[in-house]
């Protein structure tokens, strides 16, 4: 019951009908990207959702699977997935005082989509005839990604806050060690475990190594 989970994640992935343009050459050509202000935009963003607020103006990590491999959609077309990892579990006010949130602090699909839009305008700042590119675009606010797969508790990815009393020995609790449960034969492992969250399969490896 002790165990606190981070913030929430916010996605949205795209259709498009041709490849991004984007402004800043050879962008077209990586495969994940970061669109923010700097540092400082980033801890303001952190922040805002740390304390319940939709942030002003969000980090977004664009992935682009089309640059590595094209096979992933129809010759001259494109895909984007976007996530927003400064999302609020539950949502206080907007930090840009514009999108209108709940009296019960949960999300709706309007504000879903309202906030959408808000990062899309930011995307769009960056990619010539961006909306007029798109073909469809999905979104899923913390509450749809939590709803879709109940490990994503308030649509946290990582399987719980990664603050240091939450890492390392003391992941998921300082009283488990070498992802035992206590059960003869049965382990713990994945991004709530040691060594975290990530896409190396690290606990796994890690106990493969002590069997």
């Amino acid at each position: 019951q002790k165990y606190r989970y981070g913030k929430g994640n916010f996605q949205i992935h795209y259709a498009l009908d041709k490849p991004p343009a984007w402004r800043g050459e050879g962008l077209d050509k990586v495969a994940l990207l970061h669109l923010t202000p700097g540092l400082d935009g980033v801890s303001k963003a952190c922040n805002e959702a740390t304390r319940g607020m939709l942030p002003e103006v969000p980090t977004i990590c664009v992935g682009q699977p089309h640059a590595l491999d094209p096979s992933r959609c129809p010759d001259g077309k494109a895909i984007l997935w976007l996530q927003l990892p400064e999302a609020p579990r539950h949502i206080k006010g907007d930090a840009a005082g514009k999108l209108q949130t709940p009296a019960d602090n949960r999300w709706t699909d309007a504000l879903r989509e309202a906030y959408a839009d808000r990062a899309e305008a930011i995307l769009a700042s960056h990619i010539d005839g961006f909306k007029d590119s798109i073909i469809a675009r999905r979104a899923y606010s913390p509450a749809d990604l939590e709803a879709m797969n109940v490990n994503l508790v308030g649509g946290d990815p990582y399987g719980g806050s990664s603050t240091i009393d939450q890492s390392l020995l003391w992941r998921p609790f300082k009283t488990t060690r070498n992802h035992d449960t206590g059960i003869k034969g049965l382990y713990h492992i994945g991004a709530s475990t040691h060594p975290g969250a990530g896409l190396g399969g690290g606990s796994g490896f890690l106990l493969a190594g002590r069997l």
